[in-house]
């Protein structure tokens, strides 16, 4: 437990601690600004907290950099320890005159922590234990009432809920479920982003149903080939005549191309031919028998026809340079299929040709079998997954149900001593991902915040949880009889500490106020303030 804290800014220098209740008491007239909240900040710091110096920016501009020295105390054995704000991310490791001994991280510290109060079992860190039920002004979870196992806002609430069934002890029930979840999980993000880089081949149903038609046809090829390979002659003859038979269908496609073609060619060259014109010499020989011709005139419009005769030869030579071009590349690719041909009827009594029909066949099949093989381990691996998520889910509801009805009973009971029989109770829901924690037909403020005091006595009855701290802000809005309980309540937890805030205690009556004084361990008020310095004005 802790035993005590001093600083050198302290205005008391060093505050001792108990096991059970520990209250800082404030004043009778509910002064602010006088450190009730700063201790309990404090206090978290020594846990290992970082708020202190997040969210109480005002304390070291105004006290300057200063360092808190604490004592932890377990099983009789007593361990020192100091923390600087300068130097906040290490907690020094002390002897007992805080001189040090060694540095360690906070995150060293705090998982020392976690063993010194044995709570190794519940595979939580200690932050992520006790931060929820630090409830000290101006963290989120002092005013988020409705959301009580958050320690931030920002906290999604599956960690939240995570979180409890560690707290209970249970996440060991689904450690293992949760790791195989966690690995189908990674093999299809993995298979999707490799899908999506274009390093393996994306594949539906559609194709793999077809993928497996042709491995049927290829099978059923196979199939026949070996029964009838004792008649291995024509089963070559079978084999050449169907890929003869392909190779004719192509050659006919291309013989009537290349007739159309050809046809194209010889009308080109026929009016290549034809493409001549009268000579103006020939057309002075006309006058011997026409003298009253104008031979000029004529002239001028042959050479006119002459030119749109130039024109229409270039287009006709380029054309046929054209046809020629094209009546080749079809005749090569004649030629070929006739090589083809002949490749397969000379050796139709060869058996490399079945043979290689045969290796052709086990290629197709093989490039085919690969890409069905991709989509039934993607299928697999989705499989795997939604299985893993449903053994996960399952445990998980279990757990959850049973740590539900553990919570809505001790809050049942809780409630009872606090307002009395007949009270209304507030219920916890818990889902997978979700939680909802609220009292029916009561919206009250304070309702809600006294609805977190229950919650928390409630984990820390049921729990591992080895403190509480509860700000002054909890109280604010509660019933002064409600309160009054609430002290009750925090006496009966004598091997765990709760760390507390009161100010106008007399107001509770005389019993409570008795209690009180006997667990303080500080008294606030205007002249006595926490810190040497007061700097803060009402």
């Amino acid at each position: 437990m802790l035993r005590e804290i001093e600083s050198d800014a302290f205005r008391v220098s060093k505050v001792e601690f108990h096991l059970g209740l520990n209250v800082v008491i404030g004043d009778a007239a509910a002064a602010n600004s006088i450190g009730k909240s700063s201790l309990l900040m404090v206090i978290d710091f020594v846990f290992g907290g970082a708020d202190l110096l997040d969210k109480n920016d005002d304390i070291v501009p105004n006290i300057g950099h200063h360092e808190y020295r604490f004592l932890f105390e377990f099983d009789g054995q007593k361990h020192y320890f100091k923390r600087a704000t300068e130097r906040s991310e290490f907690v020094i490791e002390c002897d007992g005159q805080y001189n040090q001994i060694k540095p360690l991280t906070v995150a060293q510290y705090t998982a020392w922590l976690v063993q010194a109060y044995a709570t190794p079992k519940i595979s939580l860190s200690f932050r992520s234990m006790v931060a929820p039920y630090s409830r000290v002004w101006p963290k989120d979870n002092v005013t988020n009432v409705h959301r009580p196992l958050h320690a931030v806002s920002s906290q999604s609430a599956s960690d939240c809920i995570n979180n409890l069934i560690k707290l209970f002890g249970r996440f060991s029930e689904v450690e293992h479920s949760s790791a195989v979840f966690a690995q189908a999980d990674e093999h299809r993000r993995v298979w999707r982003k490799a899908e999506g880089m274009e390093f393996l081949s994306r594949i539906g149903k559609r194709e793999y149903e077809a993928n497996e038609s042709a491995l049927n046809l290829i099978s059923e090829e196979v199939a026949e080939i070996k029964t009838n390979l004792a008649q291995y002659a024509l089963n070559l003859r079978a084999i050449v005549d169907r890929e003869v038979m392909d190779l004719a269908q192509d050659k006919d496609l291309l013989l009537r191309e290349r007739s159309k073609v050809f046809h194209q060619l010889t009308r080109t060259q026929q009016n290549l031919q034809a493409n001549k014109h009268v000579k103006s010499s020939q057309l002075e020989g006309l006058k011997e028998y026409f003298p009253d011709m104008q031979v000029e005139k004529l002239v001028r419009i042959e050479e006119f026809h002459s030119a749109v005769a130039r024109l229409l030869k270039q287009e006709l030579v380029q054309t046929e340079r054209t046809l020629r071009l094209q009546l080749n590349s079809l005749d090569v690719a004649i030629a070929d299929i006739d090589r083809k041909v002949s490749e397969r009827v000379k050796g139709h009594d060869n058996p490399n040709v079945i043979v290689d029909r045969v290796y052709q066949l086990s290629e197709k099949w093989t490039a085919l079998k690969s890409e069905n093989k991709k989509f039934e381990k993607k299928e697999e691996l989705q499989k795997d997954f939604v299985e893993a998520k449903e053994s996960l889910e399952t445990v998980k509801l279990a757990i959850l149900t049973d740590i539900e009805s553990a919570i809505n009973q001790e809050l049942e009971k809780l409630a009872i001593d606090v307002y009395g029989q007949g009270a209304n109770a507030p219920t916890l829901i818990l889902g997978q991902n979700s939680y909802k924690y609220e009292i029916d037909n009561d919206t009250g403020t304070g309702t809600a915040f006294a609805n977190l005091v229950l919650f928390d006595l409630a984990i820390l009855s049921l729990t591992e949880l080895p403190f509480l701290i509860h700000d002054l802000p909890l109280f604010k809005n509660v019933e002064h009889d409600a309160v009054a309980a609430f002290v009750v309540e925090y006496t009966k937890f004598p091997t765990k500490q709760i760390f507390t805030v009161l100010d106008e205690i007399e107001k509770y009556g005389a019993t409570t106020v008795d209690v009180l004084r006997k667990r303080c361990v500080l008294e606030l008020n205007e002249q006595d303030v926490l810190y040497k310095k007061k700097w803060r004005s009402r």
